[in-house]
């Protein structure tokens, strides 16, 4: 800009002096006839011309000067900006430096890489039908549980997981929708140190979830996490595999503690085509329940459908307190589980057996009521299932269908471990389950469950509705409908 303004004046300025020059020489030089006059007028013309330039080039001086100054206050606002982006680029490499020294030093040291993190919601409206009541009921219901694992070193991690609960009810996390908008509760659902010897035994103590393989039957309650040591083997990922533990039941400071010890082994193969084999059997062993109370405390205990009695030849009246009912039968249960899948159509069907015997269901009785007789060897449980499809978190749009049918004798199994929603969650009970699931989005999930199950069909149970009788194979039927969200 400036080059251009110097030269409009050397060009104004030379053509002035040019004219200057040739009306010096023309009063000088002899008189031409032939040369014009210049006037006055001309001069003037020209002496305002020059002002005019003069003028024009002292505003583009200024103009100039202005703009220069704008450039050079934008040059120090953007020096200034990337001042703050070199500062702030800075922190963030720090950052990143910190939290990559951080995981790559893995288990060792560093808070960041030792946890992960999880959790999931469940939103449920469910409706319960069981025959001879005044009416059917429907709840909504919610679960909430969240957690993390941190690992101490390579070989050791812990896990603490927390849920909703009513009453620290061990078989179920949900949380009625009532009280008035009261706040709910959030207790301990997993607290559990794990050693992993090697890669093929680990060891875990605390409350952890079930130290043995299930299938998908209703024997166990899959909100159950039982309480103490246990320890897992296994030859892979295919061959065989074991585990034994002890779950504490009841501890008590003068007599015998109620505990669970028990060993399972078996033996799984998956082959390349997706077909998969499972074999197992386990040995269940509890100790020190016949004869105790052994149920938890408040709204979430009972027997849920075990034999109990009242003889003082049977129960530690010390114990249970003069005239109170106490378990009828030890517990002493053989369980063998198989599964097989396969392909059809291009989906997973998945085929699977459970079978359980108490060996120590020895209990009877004998009432003037034929109805409230109690006979031996109430002991066995049987389920079959078939699944088809697998509704998986990360694949919106997959699906699973299945159905159940099992039959459970009131003491074949620990009432204490039975799932708590099918058969009104209670042994003495026969019956079947529809269930499914569908994807609706990356790890949002819906799931319904329809129970058709019949109860008391070993001994009658007492109902006033319509009139006082004793019923066997009361009608229970309950649909649950889910929401499934994983975080």
């Amino acid at each position: 800009m400036k080059t251009k303004i110097v030269s409009v004046a050397a060009a104004v300025a030379l053509s002035f002096g040019g004219a200057q020059a040739t009306l010096a020489a023309a009063k000088s030089a002899p008189a031409a006839p032939a040369a014009p006059a210049i006037s006055q007028a001309d001069i003037d013309a020209l002496k305002a011309q020059l002002k005019a330039l003069q003028d024009r080039l002292a505003q583009l001086e200024q103009s100039n000067t202005a703009q220069d100054k704008k450039i050079d206050d934008a040059s120090k606002s953007v020096a200034a900006q990337v001042a703050v982006n070199n500062e702030q680029q800075t922190a963030i490499d720090n950052a990143a430096d910190n939290l990559a020294r951080t995981v790559g030093d893995g288990a060792s040291s560093g808070w960041i890489g030792r946890w992960v993190w999880k959790g999931d919601f469940r939103y449920r409206n469910e409706n319960i039908d069981q025959e001879y009541t005044v009416r059917a009921r429907n709840r909504d219901r919610m679960r909430l549980r969240f957690g993390a694992v941190g690992r101490v070193n390579d070989d050791t991690k812990v896990e603490l997981q927390l849920t909703t609960s009513e009453n620290a009810d061990a078989r179920s996390p949900n949380q009625t929708l009532t009280d008035a908008s009261s706040r709910k509760p959030i207790v301990v659902d997993t607290a559990f140190v794990e050693w992993a010897a090697n890669d093929y035994v680990k060891v875990q103590a605390g409350k952890m979830r079930y130290p043995w393989v299930r299938t998908s039957s209703y024997f166990y309650d899959g909100d159950v996490n039982p309480e103490g040591l246990a320890a897992f083997w296994q030859q892979g990922t295919n061959g065989f595999f074991g585990s034994a533990w002890v779950s504490r039941l009841a501890e008590r400071s003068a007599n015998a503690d109620s505990s669970l010890f028990g060993a399972q082994f078996g033996y799984r193969n998956t082959a390349s085509d997706g077909t998969r084999v499972l074999l197992a059997a386990g040995y269940f062993d509890h100790g020190a329940v016949q004869g105790y109370n052994n149920i938890q405390t408040g709204g979430a205990g009972g027997y849920f459908g075990n034999s109990t009695t009242t003889s003082t030849a049977i129960c530690r009246t010390p114990v249970v307190g003069a005239g109170v009912a106490c378990l009828a039968n030890d517990f002493n249960i053989v369980e063998v589980i198989g599964e097989y899948q396969t392909k059809v159509a291009g989906q997973p069907l998945l085929l699977f057996f459970d079978y359980a015997k108490n060996n120590a269901a020895n209990f009877k009785f004998v009432s003037t009521n034929p109805t409230q007789n109690i006979s031996a060897g109430l002991d066995t449980a049987q389920a079959v299932g078939v699944t088809l499809g697998r509704a998986v978190a990360t694949i919106p749009g997959s699906w699973e269908v299945g159905y159940i049918y099992q039959k459970i004798e009131k003491d074949s199994l620990f009432g204490q471990w039975v799932d708590s929603d099918a058969n009104a969650g209670n042994t003495d009970a026969k019956g079947g389950a529809l269930r499914g699931a569908y994807q609706l989005a990356k790890n949002w999930r819906f799931n319904f469950t329809y129970f058709m199950n019949q109860t008391n069909m070993d001994v009658a149970t007492a109902v006033t509705y319509p009139t006082a009788q004793n019923v066997f194979n009361r009608d229970y039927k309950r649909l649950q409908l889910d929401l499934n969200w994983t975080f």
